[in-house]
């Protein structure tokens, strides 16, 4: 009611009696009831009020001469219309009641001093200021203007750094699934461009590494082990190498160039003696290194060297097919001794015989003291040639220096082949040295060829005596029982065991 009757009171006096008389202005009909006296003076405005009606009854035209209601003004210090506050002077847009007679509010546009950053009107996050008239900033959790992210933390080990970047491997700081982050794409330190330590295998080559390939391929350029492939490191590159057995050693199946090791390499390698020669290869010749007899084509391997054979068993074990026959011999290898040439028996009792004496083909059946003149017919003398069958022949055993441990013996019928009977004695392997002037006691022989049924005790017998002119086998006072040049002869028991008085026999060592 008083906010209707403030403008009663502010009108022209004109209309103050008709007011006070409740006559309404508009139309000058009196509203007072008749039994209602007219003041005889203006009361308060809150009498005259009292009776005011609130609003023109009906055909009420404010619009037609009637009052007015007064306009709110911001600023007056009274809250009025739609004011939300007035301090009147104190009203500011940087206050906490605008000059609009606005609390302020953020998001109104205008900062409040002392409680807002900022304040530009509108709700957008992705501006320099936030809703919350907070200044942008990394770190507030809002994705502002520069930046990539912003996680409102302050880690820098997870996905957005404290710069508010995404994290990148680079970006100097170690992130999630890095290992490490130097800030440089430098693959030759210790974190590689890709934010992996540096090691053996990864790609990236390392100061102390010759190569990286980023495999762990044994077989190509690159070894597992950051080192260049080469010959000897024992790893076989593939298209390169054709072996590597990781020493300097060419006697073994890989050469130190890392070929597999050939006859025709040019090179002692494997199980050669020599160059391409020897072992599995082809023999070697004379002069030749040799490990074994089998290495040479003279089949004798003598000190290390291929040479002549020392004896025809060392023939027949160099060279196992080697025939009947004539062959040259070196007991001494390169020593002083001229070789010399010597008949070798291959196939009785294993092989390997020398023959060092023979009777003529034809004996005349010597007597019990008949030395047939057989002189110089022996252990130490020479006689007769090895082509020729029909006359006897004798190899000066102990001036040829023929070393042997076995004696085969028997009888022949023209040729050099045994023809009965066939005996073989053992002796001390330095026979001839220890025997020169005497007869040696070995035993009753083996029978390598028929039988002794009556025994051969006379064949017990073996050595020298003074009596040059035989091959002793038994020596009794001056007499005795051995080969001369016409054959076998005997004064004893008739040599009936030996089964050999009388015939022509042979002679052979080894």
């Amino acid at each position: 009611m008083s906010r209707i009757a403030a403008p009663c009171l502010v009108v022209a006096a004109s209309f103050l009696v008709a007011c006070a008389t409740g006559e309404d202005p508009s139309t000058g009909f009196a509203t007072m009831p008749a039994t209602m006296t007219a003041p005889s003076t203006m009361g308060s405005a809150t009498d005259v009020s009292t009776s005011a009606p609130t609003s023109g009854g009906p055909g009420d035209d404010m619009g037609s001469g009637g009052m007015e209601p007064p306009v709110p003004v911001c600023g007056d210090g009274k809250i009025e219309g739609e004011e939300e506050c007035d301090l009147g002077g104190d009203n500011d847009d940087t206050g906490e009641c605008t000059a609009g007679c606005k609390l302020a509010v953020c998001g109104d546009g205008l900062v409040l001093d002392g409680v807002e950053a900022c304040d530009d009107g509108n709700p957008d996050d992705g501006d320099d200021c936030t809703s919350t008239c907070e200044a942008a900033g990394c770190g507030d959790g809002i994705v502002g203007p520069g930046e990539a992210c912003d996680d409102g933390n302050e880690t820098d080990t997870d996905d957005c750094t404290n710069a508010c970047a995404l994290a990148v491997c680079g970006d100097g700081i170690v992130g999630p699934g890095e290992a490490c982050d130097d800030g440089n794409d430098d693959d030759a330190d210790a974190c590689t461009a890709t934010c992996k330590s540096a090691t053996c295998g990864d790609g990236a080559l390392q100061p102390n590494e010759e190569c990286d390939d980023g495999n762990q391929d044994d077989t190509d350029a690159c070894l597992s082990t950051c080192l260049n492939a080469e010959c000897g490191d024992g790893k076989v590159q593939a298209g390169v190498e054709e072996c590597d057995d990781a020493n300097l050693s060419n006697l073994d199946a890989c050469t130190i160039e890392c070929k597999v090791s050939s006859c025709s390499d040019a090179i002692q390698s494997g199980p050669e003696t020599d160059i391409d020669c020897g072992g599995s290869c082809k023999a070697c010749n004379k002069g030749k290194n040799c490990a074994a007899d089998t290495d040479c084509v003279t089949g004798a391997c003598v000190n290390g060297s291929c040479n002549l054979p020392t004896n025809c068993k060392q023939l027949k074990s160099g060279l196992p097919s080697t025939p009947n026959g004539v062959y040259q011999i070196d007991v001494d290898g390169d020593g002083p001794r001229a070789p010399f040439d010597v008949y070798c028996e291959m196939t009785i009792d294993g092989g390997g015989w020398t023959l060092v004496g023979r009777s003529r083909n034809t004996p005349s059946a010597p007597g019990c003291a008949d030395t047939d003149n057989g002189g110089s017919f022996g252990w130490r003398a020479a006689q007769g040639s090895l082509a020729d069958d029909g006359n006897a022949y004798a190899l000066d055993v102990a001036g040829k220096a023929v070393q042997f441990t076995q004696v085969l013996l028997g009888d022949h019928a023209g040729s050099k082949a045994f023809a009965g009977t066939i005996y073989r004695h053992t002796v001390v392997a330095n026979f001839v040295e220890l025997h020169q002037n005497t007869h040696y006691y070995v035993g009753e022989p083996t029978a390598i060829q028929g039988a002794c049924p009556n025994g051969a005790s006379m064949l017990a017998w073996l050595g020298y005596t003074s009596n040059v002119d035989s091959f002793h086998m038994r020596d009794v006072d001056g007499n005795g029982f051995g080969l001369t040049a016409s054959g076998w002869r005997t004064c004893y028991d008739s040599c009936v065991g030996g089964d050999l008085n009388g015939k022509p026999g042979q002679i052979f060592v080894r």
